[in-house]
C-alpha cells in the first residue's frame, strides 16, 4: 500500500528515482517514499543577556529523512560522495479527505540543497533503512488545515531565506495552493 510521505531531489545530473506507487508521487518521476522526517531551528537563549530571552540569530538544523532502502539509495550515496548540490528538495505529506486519492496538506520545498550525511542500517527483521541529512539555503512550507467536514482549508505559508536571514523570500515555488 502506498505511503503518505515523499521526498524528491531535483536539479542533479542523475535523478534518484524511488519505488513509490502512489498516484501523483510515482518513483519513476523521482518520488521516494519516506517513513519520517524532521527539521529544527534553534536560537541561543539567555535571560542574563539583553532584555529578552533570545540573544542570537536563529540557527537551522539539518533536515533529516528516513526511508526504506530502495533503488534511490545507491544514487543518494553517490550524491554525497560527489558533493552534488541540488536546486530543490521537496517533501510532500498527504492525508485522506474523503476523496478518491489522498490530498496534499503539507509541502516543504528547500532550495540550494546539499546532502551532509547518509546512514544505512539493517535490522534483525531483515529490513534495511537509509537516513539522509541535508542543509539548504532557503525554505518554504505550506500547510492546509483539515476542517470538520474533511476538506482542506486555505494554505498557510512560511518562507525563510536562511542565507540572508529574511522571511520575505518568494523565489521557491510551492505547488500547494
Amino acid at each position: 500500500m502506498p505511503g503518505n510521505a515523499f521526498i524528491k531531489f531535483e536539479g542533479a545530473d542523475k535523478p534518484a528515482p524511488g519505488e513509490s506507487q502512489q498516484v501523483g508521487h510515482l518513483g519513476k518521476d523521482g518520488w521516494i517514499e519516506i517513513g519520517d522526517w524532521s527539521w529544527d531551528v534553534e536560537a541561543e537563549a539567555s535571560h542574563l543577556k539583553g532584555t529578552g530571552a533570545s540573544v542570537g540569530k536563529p540557527n537551522p538544523g539539518a533536515i533529516s529523512v528516513s526511508h526504506f532502502y530502495d533503488k534511490s539509495s545507491p544514487v543518494l550515496m553517490q550524491y554525497i560522495v560527489k558533493g552534488t548540490h541540488f536546486k530543490t528538495a521537496t517533501i510532500h505529506m498527504l492525508k485522506q479527505t474523503g476523496k478518491d486519492q489522498p490530498e496534499l496538506f503539507f509541502e516543504m520545498v528547500c532550495g540550494g540543497v546539499f546532502i551532509t550525511k547518509v546512514s544505512n542500517k539493517g535490522g534483525e527483521d531483515g529490513s534495511v533503512n537509509q537516513d539522509i541529512e541535508f542543509v539548504c539555503k532557503e525554505i518554504a512550507i505550506g500547510y492546509k488545515q483539515q476542517n470538520n467536514k474533511g476538506t482542506l482549508e486555505t494554505m498557510l505559508p512560511f518562507r525563510w531565506n536562511i542565507a540572508e536571514q529574511t522571511q520575505t523570500n518568494k523565489d521557491i515555488a510551492l505547488t500547494i495552493k
